[in-house]
């Protein structure tokens, strides 16, 4: 065997993918992980992602490791409590679907090491130092919302280009909410669109808020919300079924149940990429060294079935752009 082709099977044999169970993983070890999410079931895409990608990494469940998953079912108020909840059971690891469960987290506990998604800026919320170097015993993945909302809104008027107006909801207490309407803003100058702007801080004010767009006739709903005590996606959606009024959402998920389009972070495959830090987390890398990273997989989806019902007629050039139609 030649020299140079020596170092060329050197070189594969390096990169060569390391079985988990030479991974520092602990002979007999059953680790204990803890979810945590607002969402209404503690299985959802997002945390079905996320136990997918630490099945594919070598976790298998009631065999090496164990999950506990808590869900708040909408209402923030009790994160705190779960989070303790979560604590008292000792997991290994803590992971957060979002900025209200990763900072109920946080308070809870500086020493089990948390993972978490979807949170907006972590460090304005105060979760990291710094995206690079996140300090203490936290790390994860960030979100894109408000960044992705102008391109939402061109997206939007491309998928219905007679649209004129459109209505966009938030609670004014969030950041991020705030801060994608502001991109909102913006893009709906350049784009000739009308933005009508709707702050709710209180579930007692949607219903009046949804009332109006039913009188006002506006042609098109811009989802930006985030806080889950404030169900705006889902009665936005009532309300845009029942009026024929086209939607676009932040999240693939609502298009399943019936949104026009969406356009943003693939739930399921943030919950994967999560997974993937968790490894490493699991494996011996401190949470403080692990960069924090942005969503890998954007997606732009299209239900078509909605299209037709609501009588719109979703241009060739659009749908052939998207990652998915829903027929």
């Amino acid at each position: 065997m030649g020299k140079k082709t020596a170092v060329f099977f050197m070189i594969l044999a390096l990169l060569a993918p390391v079985p988990l169970a030479a991974a520092q993983q602990p002979a007999g070890k059953v680790w204990r992980i803890g979810i945590l999410t607002s969402a209404w079931v503690p299985w959802h895409s997002q945390t079905n992602g996320f136990r997918e990608g630490l099945s594919q990494l070598g976790y298998v469940e009631g065999r090496n490791v164990v999950f506990e998953a808590l869900a708040a079912k909408g209402d923030s108020a009790v994160l705190p409590a779960l989070a303790e909840e979560l604590i008292r059971k000792k997991p290994d690891l803590l992971f957060c679907g979002a900025a209200p469960e990763a900072l109920a987290c946080q308070r809870a506990t500086r020493t089990i090491p948390i993972v978490f998604t979807q949170t907006g800026d972590p460090v304005k919320l105060g979760l990291v130092e710094s995206l690079a170097r996140p300090g203490g015993n936290i790390t994860g993945i960030g979100s894109l919302r408000g960044m992705l909302t102008a391109k939402r809104l061109e997206l939007f008027k491309e998928i219905a280009p007679s649209l004129k107006r459109v209505l966009v909801t938030y609670d004014p207490r969030e950041h991020e909410e705030k801060e994608a309407v502001e991109f909102a803003r913006r893009a709906a100058a350049r784009l000739g669109l009308t933005l009508i702007e709707r702050p709710i801080a209180d579930p007692l004010e949607i219903e009046p808020g949804l009332a109006e767009l039913r009188k006002g006739g506006e042609e098109g709903i811009l989802i930006v919300q985030a806080n889950p005590n404030l169900n705006i996606p889902g009665r936005s959606l009532e309300v845009a079924t029942s009026n024929a009024i086209p939607t676009m959402y932040p999240s693939s998920f609502w298009t399943q149940y019936g949104a026009l389009a969406s356009y943003g972070a693939d739930q399921y495959e943030q919950g994967k990429q999560a997974a993937r830090l968790a490894h490493k987390v699991l494996t011996g890398t401190l949470p403080q060294d692990i960069p924090v990273e942005l969503p890998r997989d954007i997606k732009f989806v299209v239900n078509l079935k909605t299209a037709k019902r609501i009588g719109l007629t979703v241009p060739p050039e659009v749908l052939f752009r998207a990652d998915r139609v829903i027929r």
